[in-house]
């Protein structure tokens, strides 16, 4: 998967990452940006966020410019910089970022992040999604999950663990956020994962924990 995205990001490609929330969209990207950098927009809500987020990576300062001239001279800017503009967290998206998405299509390659390419999903940037390279990112395999549990760092009894790789895997549908998630949890507390009891509790603790992360976050 990752020399697939790096061979699009050497071919100059705007590229759609999709996939479920969860599967690991977001650590790919993370991953492939430590050899290919890019620049990152974390939110695509407004057309604001997008600039205040892309200007700083372009050693740009906004000053009191209006938006367009703010986008134009982010346009002038990027071929030097030679690195692809990334919205992560692509949806509903609004009409001007989409209009924004247009513009730069022809300046500059545009990678977008997102769980869904259904228009209600993703926004007015739908219409555009024909220029770009869909490459989908599958959860983990099985044998993925086993591999990702016999590598995490793991203070507890490790093969334990792994006899609940199965068990494991179901209860993360194969997401590696999700995954990641029960780890931290089972570092924290003790349950019971040979009864559907304690899998159901772990998975319950796990989302709220991850919930309340992103509250403190935002």
């Amino acid at each position: 998967m990752l020399e697939r995205l790096a061979a699009c990001y050497r071919a100059g490609r705007h590229v759609l990452l999709v996939g479920p929330p969860g599967v690991g969209k977001s650590s790919l990207l993370s991953e492939l940006s430590r050899g290919h950098p890019f620049l990152i927009a974390p939110r695509s809500r407004c057309l604001g966020d997008v600039l205040n987020a892309l200007e700083p990576l372009a050693r740009l300062d906004p000053g009191n410019l209006k938006i367009a001239p703010r986008i134009h001279r982010l346009a002038a800017r990027l071929p030097a910089l030679g690195q692809p503009i990334v919205l992560d967290n692509v949806q509903h998206v609004p009409p001007k970022v989409a209009h924004f998405v247009r513009f730069m299509l022809t300046r500059q390659p545009v990678w977008l992040v997102a769980s869904s390419i259904q228009p209600i999903d993703i926004g007015h940037v739908w219409p555009f999604l024909f220029h770009f390279k869909c490459i989908a990112v599958p959860p983990f395999t099985f044998r993925e999950t086993r591999a990702f549990l016999a590598a995490v760092d793991f203070p507890g009894n490790r093969a334990g663990l792994l006899a609940s790789s199965v068990r494991l895997h179901r209860l993360a549908a194969g997401h590696p956020g999700t995954l990641a998630a029960l780890i931290a949890e089972l570092r924290r507390r003790t349950y019971d994962l040979r009864s559907v009891a304690g899998l159901r509790l772990l998975s319950v603790h796990a989302r709220i924990t991850r919930v309340e992360a992103q509250l403190a976050a935002s």
